[in-house]
């Protein structure tokens, strides 16, 4: 068969097959974007006509238009005409559609609507001339809390769940239409997302530990002591809910169905860290002179930060005093802001030395710390902190850690992932951590002389188990409420 034929023929089957295709109104359908007018884009749906979509249903907020040539996208028919199939990404909230309602609530089609009020359960939505109840628990993602300020007033993409009586009970559903976002969006940040992107997140949640970043679809978490260079108490100092950050992937580990995912943030290491401009900044010569804060005050001296993240140390005996001081506190005050001396700068140790005023003797180096001054520093342990001990002992009850310091901390058998197997627990604790090895901890509370330690994988598990337990107990509390009240709002009382 000569070539023109074999084209020929190859047309006539593609005309024929396109003929079988039927589509009906309220179908979804999926189809290539062949073209991009000024107002409408052309969709390839393999059927005897093309479809056409408004242009500006791909217009985002900030006026761009978010689609290409050979995008593939998937949309509604809302009828045939004579330019082709009649397209809608949603049913929109504008005009007279109330007959179409029903066909949105077959084909499962997103709808516009307008939250007008809070009710009883739930908020009420303005869809068309149409009034519909979505309740609290499917207004939102589980574990997100909002104020009813926050969707009163705004219109939002809506799914109908229930459609009867005629139109007098609608029942709606955003939460599935995020659901299913989040689930595109965490697929896309599957197949692309690396250890070390820079990516743009809004602050979930925040507890004692850390915070928990969206950054699309899934959620990563930014330990405390990854939230800033300086020093932080607790994430609230830092963030609050609801704030967009840049964010550094430390740590990826997606889950499966065996495991959730595991998804480590920076916001720090988003940013240049301080120290590295140290060297080069004129304003840490030395004998400059600058502006610093009291941060710290210890036996043997105060750190003052000088810049967020840069920290320098004031030897006791650089304190400025006259007289000899016994305790820094007896010249300092915590907050307090001083004008100080550059003496040393080290980088390399992370480490600045200077006096409060002019040097008492301006031949003297600046004073360094001893190795007592050294080991009362890292005495300073805090909740969170990691470090890295060895194992001093074996109990039935755990293991005993030896810190940097020279103290020993409790890892309780309870915060020890243990084999599901019949394995005696001491056996397994002297296999899994034998005497005198290198261990990972998280000091979890210290009371005085008494340091109770955790492992950094049973620490993310409780995390993990804090927020499930938090967003269960809201989304089962409103689901529970909002079906009680529909159950009540259809009650006719007699008088």
């Amino acid at each position: 068969m000569q070539p023109d034929k074999q084209n020929d023929f190859a047309a006539l089957f593609e005309a024929k097959e396109r003929q079988k295709v039927r589509i009906r109104p309220g179908e979804k359908v999926k189809g290539k974007v062949i073209m991009i007018g000024s107002d409408t884009v052309f969709v390839d749906l393999g059927a005897r006509a093309d479809g056409i979509i408004d242009k500006l249903e791909f217009i985002d907020e900030n006026g761009e238009l978010k689609l290409a040539e050979g995008d593939i996208v998937e949309a509604y028919c809302v009828g045939w005409t004579d330019e082709g199939v009649k397209l809608q990404l949603k049913m929109k909230s504008e005009g007279d559609l109330d007959t179409e309602l029903e066909q949105a609530f077959l084909a499962k089609m997103p709808v516009e609507g307008k939250v007008s009020a809070e009710r009883k359960g739930g908020y009420t939505v303005n869809i068309s001339k149409s009034e519909a109840f979505c309740p609290f628990s499917q207004m939102d993602l589980p574990g997100v809390r909002k104020e009813p300020e926050d969707y009163i007033g705004k219109t939002f993409l809506f799914r109908i769940g229930e459609f009867s009586e005629g139109g007098r009970n609608i029942v709606l559903n955003r939460r599935q239409l995020l659901e299913e976002e989040a689930m595109q969006n965490r697929q896309k940040l599957r197949e692309t997302l690396q250890v070390g992107d820079i990516v743009t997140g809004t602050v979930a949640n925040l507890l004692h530990f850390g915070a928990f970043v969206d950054i699309g679809g899934v959620e990563g978490m930014i330990h405390v002591s990854d939230l800033s260079w300086s020093r932080v108490g607790s994430p609230e100092e830092v963030l609050s809910v609801g704030q967009q950050v840049q964010v550094k992937v430390i740590n990826l580990e997606w889950g499966d169905e065996e495991k959730k995912e595991r998804i480590g943030l920076s916001l720090k290491e988003a940013v240049e860290d301080p120290w590295n401009k140290v060297d080069q900044s004129p304003d840490y010569a030395i004998g400059n002179k600058r502006k610093g804060i009291v941060r710290r005050i210890a036996d043997f001296g105060v750190f003052i930060e000088l810049e967020p993240g840069v920290d320098g140390l004031a030897h006791i005996s650089q304190l400025g005093a006259e007289k000899r001081v016994g305790h820094p506190s007896e010249v300092v005050q915590l907050g307090q802001e001083l004008e100080v001396t550059i003496l040393e700068v080290d980088s390399a140790r992370r480490r600045i030395g200077l006096c409060i005023g002019e040097p008492k003797y301006k031949a003297e180096p600046a004073a360094e710390m001893s190795y007592d001054d050294e080991k009362n520093m890292l005495l300073e342990l805090i909740a969170g902190q990691k470090i890295e001990g060895i194992v001093e002992g074996q109990k039935p009850y755990g293991l005993f850690v030896r810190l940097p310091d020279g103290r020993n901390g409790l890892l309780h058998i309870s915060q020890i992932p243990l084999p599901e197997d019949n394995t005696i627990p001491v056996r397994a604790l002297y296999k899994m951590y034998p005497l005198h090895s290198n261990i990972e901890v998280i000091i979890k509370e210290v009371d005085g002389e008494r340091i109770s330690l955790t492992l950094p994988e049973t620490l993310a598990k409780e995390q993990e188990a804090a927020r499930s337990t938090a967003a269960d107990i809201q989304d089962q509390g409103s689901a529970d409420f909002g079906a009680l009240d529909d159950l009540f709002d259809g009650l006719k009382l007699d008088d």
